[in-house]
């Protein structure tokens, strides 16, 4: 469990006018002095870790196996890892990342996951789910891009960014049940890359169903894809395990 406050570190997330925190000198959890890292080492070691989950989907599991959901229908993908359980505060991390363009934070989270996937099978390629032209010009980047870069780059992995293309914008995700984000996401990608057999890792910052993560895989597989991991950042809890 985190060794810091919860008031503390939701006060230190608080997006507002008053300029950037000093990155290179205080922890942007709890203030303290960092060096040169964004998170100092007592707060990183009290993040929620995602220390275990289905095989196949990573959702967490009182015991190893496969969760009942991917027993009754197996996802495209073969495999799933996080390194974050998706709770305060690294949903606080993940969220100033992703829609206040704090860039550093996000650099500091592809480092933490390329540093988990170290002990994992090298893939032969790395992409990133992709967004439509307009949900890119809106939010300015795309934030799974901006990961797998970070994470290609630290294992020494081909990382192609225009692999994956989305062909037609869709209903957010959020609030949709898990039929509704399949049936959301029917045909809503194309992948641009011919593939043989190879081994593709799929980054995005956080897996909730695996809705997306099973479109794409289904796409990349049938671009000849031989096998597709997914590497998220973080992983929600299964319903009804929130705190």
């Amino acid at each position: 469990m985190s060794n810091f406050s919860a008031g503390a570190a939701l006060q230190a997330l608080i997006f507002s006018a008053r300029g950037s925190p000093r990155f290179g000198q205080d922890c942007l959890l709890c203030g303290a002095a960092a060096g040169d890292r964004v998170i100092c080492d007592a707060c990183a070691h009290g993040l929620p870790m995602h220390t275990g989950g289905c095989a196949r989907c990573a959702v967490a599991l009182e015991q190893p196996g496969v969760c009942g959901e991917c027993l009754r229908r197996a996802p495209s993908f073969d495999g799933a890892c996080a390194i974050f359980e998706y709770r305060f505060p690294v949903d606080r991390l993940i969220h100033r990342f992703k829609f206040a363009a704090d860039l550093a934070v996000g650099r500091w989270l592809s480092a933490q996951l390329a540093d988990r996937m170290f002990a994992e099978p090298r893939p032969d390629l790395i992409v990133a789910p992709p967004l439509t032209r307009e949900r890119l010009r809106r939010r300015g980047f795309n934030q799974a891009v901006e990961i797998a870069k970070v994470v290609a780059t630290r294992l020494r992995v081909p990382c192609a960014i225009a692999g994956l293309e989305k062909v037609r914008e869709t209903a957010p995700q959020p609030g949709l049940t898990r039929r509704q984000r399949r049936a959301n996401l029917r045909r809503a990608f194309r992948c641009r890359l011919r593939l043989s057999g190879e081994h593709v890792a799929l980054v995005d910052d956080v897996m909730t169903t695996g809705a997306t993560a099973d479109a794409l895989a289904r796409v990349l597989k049938a671009a000849g894809a031989g096998r597709v991991s997914v590497w998220a950042v973080a992983r929600t809890p299964a319903p009804g395990a929130r705190d």
